[in-house]
């Protein structure tokens, strides 16, 4: 079954090709989001038509499933949480990452990836108006829908630098001329954030619903729950909790798209494999051919990655505290988590002290006994999509809201939410979830917060989850002893109390090279001083 509908994506991948990368053809996978380089599009003799505006936004699209993209993703999303270790064959800036030795020089702290993505974005939002201009056909609502596009792809870019560097560029226009550096200051989070948000709230209602009742479009390319999704993220960023839920409810609410749970047998294969779900809101689209493999993904997390990378991550022990899943049950001196998702993401070979990461890259059979072998494993998936939000994104996201306003009906509200994910993963449990166990603000923030682990390990979400709940209660040092100080057991804990103990830490440093090119660029506070501590 899993086989046949790979089958029916990659039919479907076909025929949506000229959609997203506006070509006639797609006899070449080649030409997939195939356009001139960024510096050529300013030209009048580029913005011509509709078909040029759908190719330049292909470009974006585009820019965000190349690896350094998604690895970045991961890496500031994941490899900095209490999700992940060393793997296996680990190269040395995630080493040093995972050892708190940080420094501007990490390949890392580039951005370039995200700043090609954005420059894309900002070229579709100023001259696809020129190709109104000049094609009759093409209507005023067709351009808007593709700059709101834009814009969308804009704003989550934006928000993931936020969220890893605090204070970043904000530049709005096209960079024009390759020739010269570009040099502009960094705005704050505050300044960002209240661009974006406007932005995004100026165009919601010009994104379209779906793209042309076609589920693989509609899931791959920005709609409005995407541009909703988002808002509610970054409004539960800035602890502005009725927002957030008001863009919750307009996604949970909105009658011209059906989203709902996968069902608990074919959750991991439907999700994380074959992509598109009934649960999807908005993923980055891969295709089974050379040309667009998830090579990040595999890389990070799989033994099938490329530029020689692989096997870079491997699990922390997320059974043996207890707390995250803490029932399991014990085969040949393993234990083995009841929550399919403990089952499904990764595989805990106690015996071995092995923890391979396998959300995305396998599929795992059912053991009659309840057990998990590494055999169960159908390893070697390379094209699965990377998903950035799903319904349990806006089913969790309100609830977290909910619990920070408070009160007895907002906590059975959130405490319905969380429910609603946990039973999906436990499917056969005798012991539901105990709303008596959770009646207070505080145990049901612990359920929220523990529950969005669960049910989005590994998919980049889990640092930047860590870092919201250290900003708003201020708390750093309890937060980093409950739940990053375990990870670290192996190293020396007063070196990495004294570089986790400075809120200013947690945020990536500025790289480098980009400081020499852009002299008004001001590096992180924290790395200045471990820099020339490092270099002395």
């Amino acid at each position: 079954m899993v086989y046949k509908k790979l089958d029916m994506k990659r039919y479907i991948f076909l025929l949506i090709l000229p959609v997203l990368a506006g070509f006639t053809s797609c006899s070449s996978f080649d030409k997939f989001f195939d356009i001139r380089p960024k510096s050529e599009l300013i030209f009048e003799d580029f913005w011509k038509d509709e078909n040029d505006v759908k190719s330049a936004v292909g470009a974006c699209y585009r820019g965000m499933i190349e690896q350094a993209f998604i690895e970045r993703l991961i890496v500031w999303g994941e490899v900095r949480s209490d999700n992940v270790i060393k793997g296996r064959s680990v190269n040395m800036s995630i080493s040093n990452i995972l050892d708190t030795k940080l420094l501007p020089a990490n390949e890392y702290t580039t951005w370039g990836s995200f700043y090609t993505v954005i420059n894309n974005c900002n070229n579709v939002i100023k001259y696809a108006p020129l190709a109104k201009d000049n094609d009759p056909n093409f209507t005023e609502g067709q351009l808007q829908a593709y700059i709101a596009e834009a814009k969308g792809i804009r704003a989550f870019c934006y928000f993931t630098l936020v969220r890893t560097f605090r204070d970043i560029p904000l530049i709005e226009t096209p960079y024009d001329d390759d020739k010269q550096p570009l040099v502009v200051a960094q705005s704050s989070p505050d300044e960002v954030l209240d661009f974006l948000i406007q932005d995004l709230e100026g165009c919601e209602n010009q994104a379209p619903s779906f793209w042309e009742n076609d589920v693989y479009s509609s899931k791959g390319r920005i709609t409005q729950n995407a541009i909703r999704a988002l808002l509610a993220d970054m409004y539960l960023w800035r602890n502005d909790y009725a927002n957030c839920i008001k863009y919750c409810d307009e996604v949970l609410n909105d009658n011209n798209v059906v989203l709902k749970l996968e069902d608990s047998k074919v959750y991991n294969a439907d999700v994380f494999i074959i992509g598109n779900s009934t649960e999807s809101i908005f993923e980055l689209q891969f295709y089974n051919s050379n040309n667009f493999l998830n090579y990040a993904v595999n890389g990070m997390y799989g033994t099938t990655g490329g530029n020689g990378k692989q096997e870079q991550l491997s699990a922390f022990d997320l059974v043996s505290p207890g707390d995250l899943f803490p029932r399991y049950v014990t085969f040949n001196g393993n234990k083995i988590p009841v929550d399919l998702r403990g089952k499904d993401a990764f595989f805990p070979d106690f015996v071995n002290q092995l923890f391979p990461i396998k959300k995305y890259i396998s599929l795992r059979s059912d053991n009659p006994n309840g057990s998990t072998a590494a055999s169960d494993y159908a390893n070697g998936y390379t094209s699965s999509n990377w998903i950035v939000y799903r319904l349990p994104d806006v089913y969790l996201m309100k609830a977290e809201a909910l619990v920070e306003l408070g009160g007895d009906n907002n906590l059975t509200a959130a405490f319905d939410l969380v429910s609603r994910t946990w039973n999906r993963a436990n499917p056969n449990t005798t012991t539901p979830l105990n709303y008596n166990s959770y009646n207070s603000q505080a145990l049901m923030r612990d359920l929220v917060f523990d529950e969005r682990q669960r049910e989005f390990l590994f998919e980049g979400k889990r640092y930047f989850d860590l870092l919201r709940r250290i900003n708003r209660e201020n708390n750093i040092d309890v937060i980093v002893a409950k739940y990053l100080m375990r990870k670290y057991a192996g190293l020396d804990q007063a070196t990495v109390r004294s570089n986790l103990s400075d809120v200013n830490a947690l945020y990536m440093p500025i790289n480098d090279g980009e400081l020499k090119v852009n002299y008004l660029l001001k590096q992180n506070p924290f790395y200045k001083i471990s820099s020339e501590v490092q270099q002395n």
